[in-house]
């Protein structure tokens, strides 16, 4: 799949509604397979930016902020398991992709379901030979508690990708 992914992006000018962006960005190789950032925020409420807001660090969430991102699974890949804490809604654009949790279930989602993900380990394994396209929206969340109460916070994610106290 990889192919680039169009970004239309609105604004204001001299007080009247006008689109700022409208571009097309291609997905990187990187920790999600193929990915690309293409919008966050720093703050909530939302800040209004007149720049692209992706371009400036966009890889990681902050504390008070929001991110939207889009991955594509190659056909026949396997991740690995991860956590981020984050509220997330994973929306399958295109193909399926199985979702492994810690208690062993396998839950397979396609195209026009969604998945909402509260700071769960997790795996994303496509085991089909189509590409699988998401897109997912992330939020701050306060960090899931174990069995003894300690926090579970971010874990088998590089920290570029970890959230930004």
């Amino acid at each position: 799949m990889s192919a680039p992914f169009r970004r239309v992006v609105t604004g204001h000018k001299d007080g009247k509604s006008n689109v700022l962006l409208d571009d097309k960005l291609e997905l990187n190789p990187g920790f999600a397979s193929n990915a690309v950032t293409l919008w966050l925020n720093h703050q909530y409420p939302a800040e209004l930016a007149d720049c692209d807001a992706a371009a400036e660090g966009g890889v990681k969430i902050s504390t008070k902020g929001s991110l939207i991102r889009v991955v594509d699974f190659p056909p026949n890949s396997q991740g690995h398991n991860h956590r981020t804490r984050t509220l997330d809604y994973g929306i399958i654009m295109d193909g399926e992709i199985e979702l492994v949790l810690e208690d062993g279930s396998k839950t397979v989602v396609r195209a026009g379901e969604v998945v909402v993900q509260q700071a769960t380990m997790h795996q994303w394994n496509n085991n089909t030979d189509k590409a699988c396209r998401v897109i997912f929206v992330l939020f701050p969340s306060k960090a899931a508690t174990g069995p003894d109460g300690e926090e579970l916070g971010d874990a088998g994610v590089p920290k570029k990708f970890q959230m930004d106290d």
